[in-house]
C-alpha cells in the first residue's frame, strides 16, 4: 500500500464513515426522515434537498426517498452513489466502471491494473487498486 495520500486512504477516511453514518440513520429511523438530517448526511443544502423532493413529488422523505434524493444530489457522496447505481453495482467491475465511478483517468486505471496483474476488479481487488492512486 502506498502512503496516506492514496485514494484508498481518502475512501477509508472520508467515504466509509459517511456510508456507515447513512446506513445507521436509515436503519434506525422510523417514519418520515428529517430533511435537515438528510441534507447533513448527504452534504447538501436544505434548499437542494427541498428542491429535489419537490421535483420528485416527495412530501415526506421515506427511506426509499432518501436514496432517490441521494441519486439526484450534487455532493461528492451523491455523485459516487449515482455513478455506482448507473453501473449496476456489479460484483465484477470493468476498468471503465472504476474510472467512471471514482472519476479517475482510465489510462491510470489500466496502467495500475496491468502492473498489479488485476484482471477483474472486485471488492477484494479494489483496495489494492485504489491504494496505488495518489490524491
Amino acid at each position: 500500500m502506498k502512503s496516506t495520500n492514496s485514494y484508498l486512504h481518502t475512501y477509508i477516511a472520508r467515504i466509509t464513515p459517511k456510508l456507515q453514518e447513512i446506513d445507521l440513520y436509515i436503519k434506525t429511523s422510523d417514519g418520515a426522515l428529517d430533511p435537515a438530517r438528510v441534507a447533513g448526511l448527504l452534504e447538501l443544502s436544505e434548499t437542494e434537498v427541498a428542491e429535489i423532493a419537490r421535483s420528485s413529488n416527495i412530501s415526506q422523505i421515506s427511506r426509499h426517498d432518501f436514496f432517490s434524493i441521494m441519486a439526484k444530489g450534487s455532493s461528492f457522496i451523491c455523485g459516487l452513489y449515482r455513478r455506482e447505481v448507473e453501473c449496476g453495482s456489479p460484483y465484477i467491475y470493468t476498468r471503465g466502471d472504476i474510472a467512471y465511478i471514482y472519476q479517475i483517468d482510465i489510462d491510470q486505471i489500466n496502467s495500475i491494473c496491468d502492473t498489479l496483474g488485476i484482471r477483474e476488479v472486485t471488492a477484494y481487488t479494489l483496495p489494492d487498486l485504489l491504494a496505488q492512486i495518489a490524491v
